[in-house]
């Protein structure tokens, strides 16, 4: 299930879409012996990647700074792998 999203991206969709990806990638490491799994999770984060990148490149200007929501931000994308998360975070604090 890959997260096409060309004509409107979002950065959020493409964040809950990398987590998704990022959970069929520990079912496919720790749960299943299936490597549709982890082909899938590869297909899903390398399109969030995509969206979110097509999403930043629409968007106008810096990250408005908001301390709170970066923090958050940058904790959740330490947590699941996302580099681009944990930028995006520290851009905002």
């Amino acid at each position: 299930m890959a997260s096409e999203n060309t004509e409107n991206p979002s950065m959020l969709h493409g964040h809950a879409a990398y987590v998704a990806g990022a959970a069929k990638e520990a079912i496919g490491t720790y749960v299943s012996s299936d490597p549709s799994w982890k082909s899938s999770a590869a297909e899903t984060k390398d399109s969030a990647v995509a969206e979110m990148r097509a999403a930043k490149a629409q968007s106008e200007g810096e990250p408005g700074k908001n301390p709170a929501v970066g923090k958050v931000e940058e904790k959740l994308g330490s947590a699941v792998g996302c580099e681009g998360m944990v930028g995006e975070g520290k851009d905002r604090q």
